[in-house]
């Protein structure tokens, strides 16, 4: 079996995973997520979350502590020719994508990627050592390639959505740190921080 399939089989196995826990759960669980989260990296000035989709872990909580205390918070603004995304304020009118994904609309002004301190990634599975399973397109991936060293990415998910192992290629890009509702768990090598 190719990785192509093996990534595919698994999507389809996370996101069954994902069904079965229901709205609810995953709400539930994501408020603990986030209150993890909000511990870590409450002071965080820059940070750049994401629009939840249906039955996916979900960074609300965290955004709206980040943004009452100030933080300049933005989510991705995809082109979908180009295949790539930019971190667009959060604000105004939101509108939904051909893709049927929540974006700032074009009159939201981008926040420079360098100026970012914190980068929240979905996913459909992470490892303990920050390997991440998205969707597929690949434009995390590119993004976060982009980042200015030293910027934390930390992957967001339920407890159901941790794996032991995923099947990776060359441009899959990994996560500093992983938080569900069990805690946060830093994958960086040599790194003792965590719960």
């Amino acid at each position: 079996m190719s990785v192509a399939d093996e990534k595919k089989a698994l999507r389809n196995e996370l996101k069954l995973a994902l069904v079965r826990l229901g709205h609810a759960e995953i709400a539930a669980r994501s408020a603990a997520a986030c209150g993890f989260l909000v511990d870590r990296f409450g002071g965080a000035r820059a940070v750049m979350a994401y629009l939840a989709m249906p039955v996916e872990a979900d960074p609300a909580g965290a955004v709206a502590v980040w943004r009452a205390r100030g933080a300049s918070v933005c989510v991705p603004r995809s082109d979908w020719e180009s295949k790539s995304m930019e971190p667009a304020v959060l604000g105004g009118t939101l509108i939904e994508t051909a893709k049927g994904i929540r974006e700032p609309g074009p009159g939201q002004p981008l926040l420079e990627i360098g100026t970012l301190e914190l980068v929240v990634v979905p996913g459909l599975g992470f490892t303990r050592s920050g390997d991440r399973l998205g969707r597929g397109a690949g434009f995390y991936d590119r993004f976060l390639a982009r980042l200015a060293p030293g910027t934390a990415t930390v992957g967001l998910a339920v407890s159901t959505q941790i794996v032991d192992d995923l099947p990776t290629e060359p441009t899959d890009r990994r996560v500093d740190m992983v938080v569900t509702e069990d805690g946060l768990v830093s994958c960086r090598a040599g790194d003792s921080e965590g719960v």
